[in-house]
């Protein structure tokens, strides 16, 4: 028996998911902040890394899509590269650890490998529309709505949120995967307007 059907038989712990979901999205935003914008405190930023991983780890094992929709952001981050600091690598090392650990436990994590995917290569074209924003000073001047659209589509990652929409439409995935996930994105959003606000403050 796989952890997940294991969790389920105790009792539904889904309802976390409105909980940690936004604490992953606040944790790799501070380490974001942290090494990226030199806003927080480095330190911090490593030391906090490991629980954000094993946090991560956790929540995938209360659901298969919660491993997907997890999972599948992992992928999207390593294909464009962005796991570019130590605090990231000694994250994604606890959550692989702590995978590993469950895989010999038991009988591993189920994950749904086609919505995966279908979910990383939207998290990639998030991760590339992203850049062309931030990297392009076009958006920055060009005020069209077309630019404007784009900027906002991206800024924000919202392709991941329309594939999963897809899919629960298609697949007739539980929504609350995708609520979850909007407090994931929001979370990620209040500390980057936080982070801005500070490094504003310092300039």
């Amino acid at each position: 028996m796989c952890i997940q059907e294991l969790i389920l038989n105790i009792g539904n712990f889904t309802y976390l998911l409105f909980l940690l979901f936004p604490v992953l999205g606040a944790g790799i935003k501070y380490v974001d902040a942290a090494f990226d914008e030199e806003v927080f405190n480095k330190n911090k930023a490593v030391i906090i890394a490991p629980f954000i991983g094993v946090l991560w780890a956790f929540t995938m094992i209360l659901h298969p899509m919660a491993a997907t929709i997890l999972l599948a952001v992992i992928l999207g981050v390593l294909i464009k590269g962005k796991i570019d600091n130590v605090a990231h690598a000694i994250g994604l090392g606890s959550i692989i650890i702590f995978y590993v650990i469950l895989w010999y436990l038991f009988d591993g994590v189920v994950i749904y490998f086609m919505p995966l995917f279908f979910l990383a290569a939207a998290g990639v074209l998030d991760e590339i529309g992203n850049d062309v924003i931030s990297y392009n000073s076009e958006f920055s001047h060009n005020h069209s709505f077309g630019f404007q659209f784009f900027k906002y589509f991206f800024g924000r990652r919202h392709f991941m949120k329309v594939a999963l929409i897809y899919l629960f439409i298609v697949a007739g995935y539980p929504l609350y995967f995708f609520v979850a996930f909007l407090f994931f994105d929001e979370a990620y959003m209040m500390v980057a307007l936080y982070s801005q606000s500070k490094k504003a403050d310092t300039m």
